[in-house]
């Protein structure tokens, strides 16, 4: 078995990805040197009387890290019989450094993983089981978590994130009150279906004379304000894809769901947005000049865009007071949650003072008050139920947020994230997700967006068989 894992790792450390990393917050891990020869040197010490060690791998940038390092230091406030030892890699060296520590049998007792990896390693039997520990403690990660932030199977829980985001409708409120259109609301279960999406961008887009795109004299060529961005990252089109009983496979994950009826008609739809509707800048441009959504939302260039909840603190950080809603649907509501997966090692079975630390640390609310000493914004967002029960700590969470009242915001999101159309994303469920997405279908979509070629010649022209290989489960 060890030599089997052994040679997993090997192979693991060439292809190992990160899909969503940019999530912000509270996005780092941390861990140490030694696995199994760790934890019962730490068990040693314990019962000497010295103090117990559990060992903390994380990726994460400096700002991140202050998140962390509070938590941590108020852990070992509260237990002085633990001491914490931190690691914090860079995210580019993070992936091979835990790899080549999995391969030498030292895994750190907690650690990081993108979310893309977490299941496969799970079924590799590279992470410990969280299921008996949560059992033993008597508790169930649904009670205190929202289910979109838990990898679990029926057989196993390999991690419980300790922050989530997800895809809304951010909006310009001063461009969409100038002409004459009601806010979305922020219930999740009743957005703007894309029709209407579709109509308030194109009533919003003005070119240099004050002309609209269904004015015979507008011209595309100079359009001062745009309505909406093409979401073109599979970061956002992907839970679109949802909305139309689509996605990146079909619903038992034999075949392409992308290249159906459904989701032909939902690439095709945001390649319009821009090169025929002409609401949204051109694909070049958004690579360009309009690089920035948020700056071009917040200085009136763009009036909506779908972005992640990372976006919020860009937004709040300035003062802006956006508007939040949930993505706009073509058939029904759906979303997409990920979360960075803090995972524990087999090495520490029978470390409980690692596992009551895991529990802490992805206990949102220590990353609210975390915020709160240090006067910034979170990139990240709750996913401890009790953040959503109306109470002290959804107060604290909305206090976070100091230069703008953000109780609309944070009640966007908590619907969101709470809703049962909200699921974990297809780049954590799909196996092969990278080969299938990010080497394949991302290229071939490219000359889609540029009107090149249509969603339909695109997609047809797809062959994974070989490739595809069912979701996780």
């Amino acid at each position: 078995m060890k030599k089997k894992l052994l040679a997993w790792f090997i192979g693991v450390c060439m292809v190992c990805t990160c899909v969503g990393c940019g999530s912000g917050g509270n996005t780092a891990a941390a861990g140490s040197t030694a696995g199994s020869g760790q934890t019962e040197a730490s068990q040693a010490e314990s019962s000497s009387g010295e103090k117990k060690k559990v060992t903390f791998y994380m990726w994460a940038s400096d700002a991140e890290q202050e998140f962390d390092k509070a938590i941590v230091a108020q852990y070992e406030k509260e237990n002085p019989d633990i001491d914490i030892e931190e690691n914090y890699i860079p995210y580019a060296e993070y992936l091979s450094k835990i790899n080549t520590m999995a391969a030498a049998g030292s895994m750190p007792d907690i650690f990081n993983l993108p979310e893309g990896n977490v299941f496969e390693w799970g079924e590799k039997g590279a992470l410990l089981d969280l299921k008996p520990l949560y059992e033993a403690a008597g508790v169930n990660p649904s009670d205190v978590s929202v289910d979109s932030a838990i990898f679990s199977t029926d057989e196993n829980v390999w991690s419980v994130g300790y922050n989530v985001t997800t895809l809304c409708l951010y909006y310009n409120k001063e461009l969409l009150e100038e002409n004459g259109i009601a806010f979305p609301g922020i219930d999740a279960s009743q957005p703007w279906s894309w029709d209407e999406f579709v109509e308030n961008a194109k009533k919003i887009t003005k070119d240099s004379s004050g002309s609209g795109p269904d004015d015979a004299a507008f011209d595309p060529d100079n359009i001062t304000v745009y309505g909406t961005m093409m979401p073109t990252d599979w970061v956002k089109f992907i839970p679109l894809l949802h909305t139309n009983d689509s996605g990146i496979l079909n619903e038992d994950g034999t075949a392409l769901g992308i290249s159906s009826d459904a989701g032909i008609e939902v690439i095709q739809s945001i390649a319009d947005l821009g090169n025929k509707i002409h609401c949204a800048p051109s694909n070049a441009m958004a690579k360009g000049a309009f690089s920035d959504a948020s700056a071009m939302l917040m200085n009136g260039q763009v009036a909506m865009v779908i972005d992640g909840g990372w976006a919020l603190a860009n937004y709040t950080n300035e003062g802006f007071d956006v508007g939040v809603a949930p993505i706009p649907a073509f058939k029904h509501p759906a979303d997409i949650s990920w979360t960075a997966g803090l995972c524990m090692s087999p090495n520490a079975a029978d470390n409980k003072e690692a596992f009551d630390f895991y529990q802490d640390f992805t206990n949102f609310t220590n990353s609210i008050q975390a915020a709160l000493d240090q006067g910034v914004s979170l990139g990240g967002l709750p996913h401890t139920l009790e953040v959503f029960d109306g109470g002290e700590n959804e107060a604290k969470w909305v206090s976070t947020y100091t230069k703008v009242d953000a109780t609309q915001m944070c009640e966007a999101f908590k619907n969101i994230l709470q809703a049962d159309t909200t699921v974990l994303g297809d780049n954590v469920r799909v196996k092969n997700f990278p080969v299938i997405v990010d080497n394949t279908i991302v290229p071939a979509l490219d000359n889609v967006w540029l009107g090149e070629v249509s969603a339909k010649e695109a997609l047809e022209a797809l062959d994974l068989s070989d490739s595809i290989d069912g979701y996780w489960k």
